[in-house]
């Protein structure tokens, strides 16, 4: 059995906020984990212990790397630890191979379709999902179903339903995990992952890439998306070039501007740097971490940074720190007894139970992100 474990450098503050208080190994890469797509791509391959940095992506060269290390070998790159075989030895490998590592919370929406790509094939293993054929396009059609592109580009897994819809796979696949729901009405361009449990709401209209996690409910307009497991975007209103993560909830009308009227090149709030940086790019919409809520009508700005376990009501400045009351510039502070108790309440319609472990997490987190309400 292969044993991986993940570590976190001195970097990791480059992803902020998407890894507050999780691993970056737990962001989906396309659509789903880089933790589980490292897992299935070198399960059965290396018989080591093998540590891997949590910022990197499996892309298929990564892999090869690491799948061909053996006791010993450290992969590095301009001074960053990229991999380690445990055992002895000083032997260097990976050298001259591009290190696909994040280093930028954009990243993981700007590397969705990559993402998408390179585990497609393990995708549709883990889920078992069938490949449609052209001889059905017309057995589709007559329920409604338009597809754009090839058919072959279409997998879908045991229990997922597509209702009255528009497919396109002209520009990528799509893939419906199990028990999914493509509800009337919505229009979707691959690239394009719908995990399981999840549904796209009537109306929706997608643009790929985007990918959307398991147990979501989702609908409005999204364009280049990722939205972690958990989270609910139910209403109308647009998101794009952004990144939503795991129990989030964003009430009706809620909206995020991905480019400025300027045309210039976004900033983003930098935790390392405690300022706004530029990303190099003139779209960014919203980052958000964890378990941060939005009321109806809320309007982000450009490259907006939400921290976790926000409460965001008031109009949003363009950073607003971990477990904030508001959201404007002056907003208070998420009490954590009512952070705690919301945690549980949310969880608990999915039938998962907020622990003693979850909640002592949440305590440690509150205090460790006293800083940047302060900053802020």
């Amino acid at each position: 059995m292969t044993q991986l474990r993940f570590f976190s450098d001195s970097k990791s503050d480059l992803i902020y906020p998407l890894n507050i208080g999780r691993s970056a190994s737990t962001l989906h890469f396309g659509a789903r984990s880089s933790s589980a797509q490292w897992k299935e791509a070198l399960e059965h391959k290396v018989k080591t212990l093998i540590s891997i940095n949590s910022r990197l992506f499996p892309t298929a060269q990564a892999i090869k790397v690491v799948t061909n290390m053996r006791a010993g070998d450290r992969w590095e790159a301009n001074g960053v630890l990229l991999a380690e075989a445990d055992g002895t030895g000083d032997n260097i490998v990976g050298k001259g191979v591009a290190a696909p590592l994040a280093a930028s919370p954009t990243d993981y929406f700007e590397l969705c379709g990559t993402g998408i790509n390179e585990d497609l094939e393990r995708m549709k293993r883990a889920w078992s999902a069938r490949t449609l054929c052209e001889d059905e396009r017309e057995a589709w059609a007559l329920s409604g179903v338009i597809f754009h592109g090839e058919l072959e580009r279409v997998h879908v897994a045991p229990g997922a339903k597509i209702r009255s819809c528009t497919i396109n796979t002209e520009n990528g696949d799509v893939v419906l995990g199990a028990n999914s729901e493509v509800m009337e009405g919505s229009n979707i361009r691959g690239p394009f992952v719908l995990g399981p449990d999840s549904q796209l709401k009537m109306g929706s209209s997608v643009y790929g890439p985007t990918s959307i996690g398991a147990h979501c409910r989702v609908g409005g307009e999204l364009n280049n998306v990722v939205i972690h497991d958990y989270t609910n975007k139910a209403h109308e209103g647009f998101l794009g070039n952004s990144v939503i993560g795991s129990w989030c909830n964003l009430g009706a009308g809620t909206v995020s501007s991905n480019m400025k009227n300027t045309y210039g090149e976004v900033g983003v709030w930098s935790k390392s740097e405690n300022s706004i940086l530029t990303t190099g790019s003139i779209f960014c919409g919203l980052l958000m971490g964890d378990h941060s809520k939005t009321a109806i009508n809320t309007s982000f700005n450009t490259g907006t940074v939400v921290g976790s376990f926000c409460n965001v009501f008031e109009k949003p400045s363009k950073h607003i720190a971990s477990f904030s009351w508001g959201g404007s510039d002056n907003c208070g502070t998420y009490e954590i007894e009512k952070a705690i108790s919301t945690a549980r309440i949310v969880m608990a319609r999915r039938d998962i139970a907020l622990g003693d472990a979850d909640v002592e997490k949440i305590r440690r987190l509150f205090k460790e992100t006293e800083v940047d309400r302060v900053k802020h």
